[in-house]
Formats: structure tokens, sequence, C-alpha cells
């Protein structure tokens, strides 16, 4: 499956970490992937979700690098925008990710963002994280996984 058929009717996507740092860092594996993504969000009504969770992981490289440029980039252009929403977490997303875990044994970053994706009525997660493919709630779209 390529990229466009895996987005076919999908309206909102939880973006995991892994694929907006392939795309600010141009990762050479992923980057035509990521391209492709954001051109078709870019002209479709798709809304893009990211969490702390996301905003957190994607700043650890900046600033342990003291790249701050890279840094507000993440910030600017990723958590923000139009068809762009940031989702806090809260006592729902924390009930939700505790169950979650339990049931599919992921990691409590991973349960949250499944919970936040849940909760903020998104169909997929774009990531290139394969537990994510455990969950039953909520499809995951692994971008290893597509073709070119």
């Amino acid at each position: 499956m390529n990229l466009e058929e895996a987005l076919e009717g999908v309206t909102s996507i939880l973006l995991d970490s892994a694929p907006v740092i392939y795309y600010f860092e141009k990762n050479p594996r992923y980057i035509s992937h990521m391209d492709r993504f954001v051109d078709h969000w870019e002209k479709s009504n798709l809304v893009c979700v990211t969490s702390p969770i996301t905003l957190a992981e994607c700043l650890i490289h900046p600033k342990r690098l003291g790249l701050s440029d890279l840094a507000e980039t993440y910030k600017s252009q990723t958590f923000g925008g139009d068809k762009s929403r940031f989702r806090m977490i809260g006592s729902r997303e924390a009930d939700l990710a505790a169950e979650i875990r339990g049931k599919h044994n992921l990691t409590l970053d991973d349960a949250f963002q499944v919970a936040v994706a849940m909760t903020a009525g998104c169909q997929t997660i774009l990531t290139n994280d394969r537990v994510f493919a455990r969950v039953e709630e909520i499809r995951a779209i692994i971008l290893g996984d597509l073709e070119e």
C-alpha cells in the first residue's frame, strides 16, 4: 500500500514523533514519504494532531545539540496552524492510556499517543513504530511498510 491509499478517507491523524523528525531533518530514507504526506495534507481537509509527547520527543535532539533554530521550527511549524491541533493531556487521556498500556503492553508514552489520538477523534496514527500495529482501537500507518 502506498501513502495515498493509506490516507484514503482519513480526516484526522495523529503525528507520532518520528515522521515529524524525518520531515524537518530530511531523513533520506523517509523524506519522499513525508514530502508526499505534507503535499496531501496541504491539498486536503486533513487535520494533523500532535501532543506534548510528540513535541518533547522532537525537541530532544535540537536541545541536546543547542540547535535553537530547529527547536523553534518544530514548535512553530508543527504544532500550530489552521489544520493542526495540539492536544493537551488530561485526566481523560491518562485513564485511557492506562487502559491501553495494560491491554497492549505499550510504553506509557506510546499509550498516551494512542489515547490522545482516540480522544481527538483521529482515525489513524502516522508513525514508524510497529508497536502501534498491536492496537486494534486505532489504525497505524507505518512509514517503513509503505510502498513508494
